[in-house]
């Protein structure tokens, strides 16, 4: 999956297996889900908050609970203060400015590599979103400053105190959302959401057309769960996709990959015997999609960026599972990791001449060579922009991730970033 170009299907599951994704899939439903299982409360159920995973430790982990810290907290004054320093942003142009060099992966990981690693990132951990505004400077009179400001600064906003921290005892800070690999960015991680996303009565997801609901799926927009809308997004928010995380819409990689998997979901509950009740079925295929992505985050992700974890030796309840601070802000950052373009590549007979002229009047390359066309996007254009991905087609995007590789893992990060 993350090696560059290096193309997956059924076929090969097949080879490799001697049965078809079908018949596995059965095999796995049929171990998932008792024989005897009349409803889904039959199952032992993965709650959606993260709570109870630890039964000895029901909190570890739940959404809404404080980031652990590998180390002590240090502010100025001990308790809130921000430690004084350097202009960040002088910091950044001189460290961080990848001087127009594209220094790509030594491990010949594809694009995917950046793209996952960004949708576990918002299974897993999500700061609470509100703040404190701390604009940080801008000098347009750097000499390596290549980018207008006519504001003075960058906004930022600093994450607020966790409760009862940041007054007498050291400030802290809340995951909002559960530590675990648990399908949250397909979910969510209130019965609300999950609710509003599923189909009436059905096993399935709402999915449009095979794509992601926008906020309106429903009627009015106002009562669909909230999603963070920026750049472009914020002139048409109404044209904003739902996915169990709020962060869905934030580029076309990770949104489609939101789609991806909320497409697998539906795929599976197909798959299921029809005369399952709906809610066991739903249960079946989210707990079959979380196995799929820690699968695929244990077995192709962290070993193609050549992470070696220790083997397995079974469940320790001793663990505290919880993100760590030092983790969420620093050790799983990896934007250098992210390519300034992404360049999906669909089928030329895919598109009317209409729609490529419409593509390409949004500032997109549109490259035709023989019966293929690739489409090179800023990330400023990928960014908020939603519609682009039912534009292009969700297998031009999966295509161009695995055809094109990340950058390097060093300091540097794209000036389009």
């Amino acid at each position: 999956m993350f090696a560059t170009a290096h193309r997956r299907g059924p076929a090969s599951v097949r080879a490799r297996y001697g049965v078809s994704l079908a018949v596995l899939l059965t095999m796995l439903a049929t171990v998932t889900a008792p024989a005897d299982a009349q409803t889904s409360d039959d199952l032992a159920r993965r709650t959606l908050d993260g709570s109870n995973n630890n039964l000895r430790n029901p909190t570890w982990g739940q959404a809404n609970t404080q980031y652990t810290r590998v180390a002590e907290a240090r502010y100025a004054d001990g308790i809130a203060e921000p430690v004084s320093g350097a202009d960040p942003r002088y910091v950044s142009n001189r460290i961080f400015n990848d001087a127009h060099q594209n220094l790509f992966s030594e491990n010949g990981v594809s694009q995917w590599g950046f793209v996952w690693g960004q949708f576990m990132d918002h299974t897993f951990g999500l700061r609470e979103i509100e703040g404190e505004d701390a604009p940080l400077p801008f000098d347009s009179n750097d000499p390596i400053e290549e980018f207008e400001n006519d504001l003075g600064a960058m906004n930022f906003i600093r994450t607020p105190a966790a409760p009862g921290t940041g007054v007498t005892t050291p400030r802290q800070q809340i995951n909002t959302v559960s530590s675990y690999i648990d399908g949250h960015s397909v979910y969510g991680s209130t019965q609300d959401r999950l609710d509003w996303l599923r189909e009436d009565d059905s096993a399935k997801l709402m999915l449009p057309d095979g794509d992601l609901p926008t906020v309106t799926a429903r009627g009015d927009a106002s009562t669909a769960p909230p999603i963070e809308i920026d750049g472009r997004l914020r002139a048409n928010p109404d044209r904003g996709r739902v996915a169990g995380d709020i962060r869905a819409n934030e580029n076309i990689a990770l949104q489609a990959t939101h789609t991806l998997f909320a497409r697998e979901h539906n795929r599976i509950v197909d798959e299921l015997p029809g005369s399952w009740p709906e809610d066991l079925k739903f249960e079946v295929a989210r707990r079959v999609v979380g196995a799929e992505q820690q699968y695929i985050t244990y077995n192709e992700f962290l070993p193609a960026l050549g992470l070696e974890l220790d083997r397995y030796r079974g469940y320790n309840r001793s663990v505290n599972a919880s993100l760590s601070n030092e983790f969420a802000v620093v050790g799983y950052r990896a934007h250098s990791f992210v390519h300034g373009e992404l360049e999906p590549i669909g089928d030329v007979g895919d598109y009317t001449q209409e729609e490529l002229e419409a593509i390409e009047a949004q500032g997109i390359e549109v490259e035709i060579e023989g019966d293929e066309v690739e489409f090179v996007i800023p990330l400023s254009i990928g960014f908020f922009n939603p519609d682009l991905v039912p534009e292009l087609g969700l297998d031009a995007v999966m295509r161009g991730l695995g055809g094109e590789p990340q950058y390097k893992n060093d300091e540097q990060i794209d000036n389009q970033l």
